[in-house]
């Protein structure tokens, strides 16, 4: 099975959607917060204008400069300079002022704290300044911005407790949903995987009543492998119970045929007979291989798994196949990484079946003088055992084709087999849990199997 690996976060659909629905969220409140703060400022402002120029029309109302004078020093005395700030500079140099220093000015401005001192009183932490003039001298009018001020630090506060809290909840929320339905979408991505690799029996996991739109989609692909998995399955049985019923005509056949045989026939006709009995040889076992597929696909085989030792089986099948390998020239060799038993929990025979279908296979496609290697090895408490050889090999895209029923390669099909070899080694790898993977020996082929290994070794059996 090919590996999978899952799509980034910020790859998801969910994901990005929500992070710009938050983002979308986020400036339009920071814009609304910005417009409505804007506009009550903006008012605050023009009242504030207001109200200091009325004071200066005020006093130019007054046409004598005596009573002017008079009046002026009179509210210097008796206003705040917390409150407003009053300067009157005269032509004379004579000065009326309820605040030490005032900065000069021209028109509506803000003076900051710091640029205004008081006899000892409190000053506003800023004014709203106009200066105009009025009888014979300057008079400048500043009222504090203590409202504007607290209007600031009121939307500060609602900033801070209320709209920050809300689009970090939001956006906490929002990314834990995505995050749900990335997950979710991630898990029938993989079933669908799964499905496509030949594990008909993968399902979508259903998390509520089916009501929302990923439930549906996942009770929709359930329904689409249910079905998928009753058409093979059906089609299997087919396959399995047409070589059952074919199965013993053949064999009468070749009865008669190998009676046949043994009649008084000349030369040409001994030739037919006997290619006759070969043909209908290869037929049966042609037949007894999809039985034996169907029967380990059915998975009663497991249940009579017992603790096997893979060392022993590898040692005996390269002991039974190492005079066939030096009679065809090739170098058959066993490489075992320790001196553990290498023990899983299966079926010897179909075991030893599988590593003698794979050495005969690459003993059969090497050529002359090549090299085939059995290994066995232990990779993170996995038991991994290994076929191979440095023969023509198997492209890369016809290595998913190869196990399938009585396919065979081009440059096989005048060679002996049925090409049912590999789907039978495939089945049981499958029926014992093992990963089954055709990958380059550079150059040549290796068949790797990785068994889960069973929690303590077992001995030899």
């Amino acid at each position: 099975m090919k590996s999978r690996s899952g799509p980034s976060p910020w790859r998801s659909t969910p994901m990005r959607l929500t992070v710009l629905l938050i983002a979308i969220f986020s400036v339009s409140s920071l814009t609304s917060f910005g417009i409505a703060y804007w506009v009550i400022r903006s008012n605050f402002d023009t009242i504030l204008k207001a109200q200091v120029h009325q004071a200066i029309v005020s006093y130019e109302t007054m046409s004598e400069t005596e009573g002017l004078r008079e009046r002026l020093v009179a509210d210097a005395g008796a206003t705040d300079p917390a409150t407003m700030a009053l300067v009157y500079v005269a032509d004379d140099g004579t000065r009326i002022a309820n605040v030490v220093t005032f900065p000069s000015i021209d028109g509506y401005t803000i003076v900051p704290e710091q640029a205004v001192t008081a006899r000892g009183g409190e000053i506003a932490d800023s004014y709203l300044a106009l200066d105009a003039r009025v009888g014979d001298g300057r008079l400048i009018v500043a009222l504090t911005r203590e409202q504007v001020i607290e209007m600031g630090e009121i939307f500060s506060t609602v900033f801070l407790v209320s709209l920050l809290p809300t689009l970090a909840i939001a956006s906490v929320t929002g990314l834990l949903t995505a995050g749900r339905a990335r997950d979710r979408i991630e898990g029938i991505r993989q079933v669908l995987g799964r499905l496509t690799d030949g594990n008909l029996s993968a399902r979508a996991h259903v998390a509520g009543s089916g009501r929302e739109d990923l439930d549906e989609i996942a009770l929709d692909v359930n329904a689409m492998a249910q079905a998928q998995e009753a058409q093979v399955s059906s089609l299997k049985q087919i396959s399995a119970d047409i070589a059952h019923d074919l199965k013993t005509p053949i064999q009468r056949v070749a009865v008669h045929l190998d009676r046949l045989e043994k009649t008084s026939l000349d030369a040409d006709q001994r030739m037919i007979v006997a290619r006759a009995l070969d043909e209908t040889d290869r037929i049966v076992k042609t037949f007894q291989s999809l039985l034996q597929i169907a029967q380990i696909e059915g998975g009663h085989v497991r249940e009579r798994f017992t603790p096997v030792s893979l060392r022993a089986i590898v040692e005996d099948m390269v002991d039974v196949f190492g005079p066939a390998a030096e009679e065809s020239g090739h170098g058959l060799t066993l490489e075992l990484s320790g001196p553990e038993a290498f023990g899983i929990a299966g079926d010897r025979q179909l075991l030893s079946q599988v590593l003698a279908n794979l050495i005969e296979n690459a003993l059969r496609h090497v050529p002359a003088g090549g090299h085939v290697a059995v290994g066995l090895t232990r990779i993170a408490g996995r038991v991994e055992l290994s076929v191979r050889d440095d023969g023509p090999g198997i492209p890369d895209h016809e290595r998913g084709n190869v196990l399938r029923r009585l396919y065979r390669l081009e440059r096989s099909r005048t060679s002996e087999g049925n090409g049912l070899g590999l789907a039978l080694v495939a089945a049981i790898c499958e029926l014992h849990g093992a990963e089954l993977a055709l990958t380059d020996n550079v150059p040549g082929l290796a068949v790797v199997m990785t068994f889960p290994a069973p929690s303590k070794p077992s001995g030899k059996t």
